[in-house]
């Protein structure tokens, strides 16, 4: 069996009526809540310090929990840039009664190290030590690449409305 990374965190947590609306599923606000404390959890622990999002990928929701149901998340950095880092969350919902378990989604986020002073903070690189993780870590810069390519479109977008004056 593979070893566990040392920046992985997992998280439960039961579906309460609390979280859930009149259907008794699980809201998206709660969850993604749930998902950013997770994840920025992982990336503080690889950057020691604090660290805030700086974006989360388009997010696709696979299953619905309900109330009395197990959520998990796990989360991991799969790489660490400069400043910024990719966390990867994958969530999983338990049925307690039936003992299955099925994925509710795969996310990927951006975290960057906030800095104690002036300064910027070098975030050292990520302990590959499975197959796994050797892949993900090739991958994320790709997924890098696409969400700045995004940024520059959007931007261009942007300029590009505020010309015509519609807002």
């Amino acid at each position: 069996a593979g070893q566990r990374s040392p920046m992985a965190v997992c998280m439960c947590q039961a579906v309460l009526p609390a979280h859930a609306g009149p259907r008794g599923e699980l809201g998206a606000g709660p969850l993604l809540r749930w998902m950013d404390a997770a994840a920025c959890l992982a990336a503080e622990k690889h950057a020691g310090v604090s660290c805030v999002t700086a974006s989360m990928d388009d997010i696709q929701f696979e299953e619905a929990a309900r109330v009395g149901q197990i959520i998990s998340i796990r989360t991991k950095v799969n790489r660490a840039f400069k400043t910024s880092m990719e966390v990867g969350i994958k969530v999983t919902v338990q049925d307690v009664l039936t003992n299955t378990e099925k994925i509710v989604s795969v996310a990927y986020a951006t975290y960057v190290a906030k800095p104690v002073d002036a300064g910027k903070v070098e975030l050292k690189p990520v302990e590959l030590l499975s197959a796994e993780d050797h892949l993900e870590h090739s991958l994320a810069i790709e997924r890098r690449r696409i969400r700045l390519g995004y940024v520059q479109v959007f931007q261009k977008l942007m300029q590009e409305s505020n010309k015509e004056g519609d807002f």
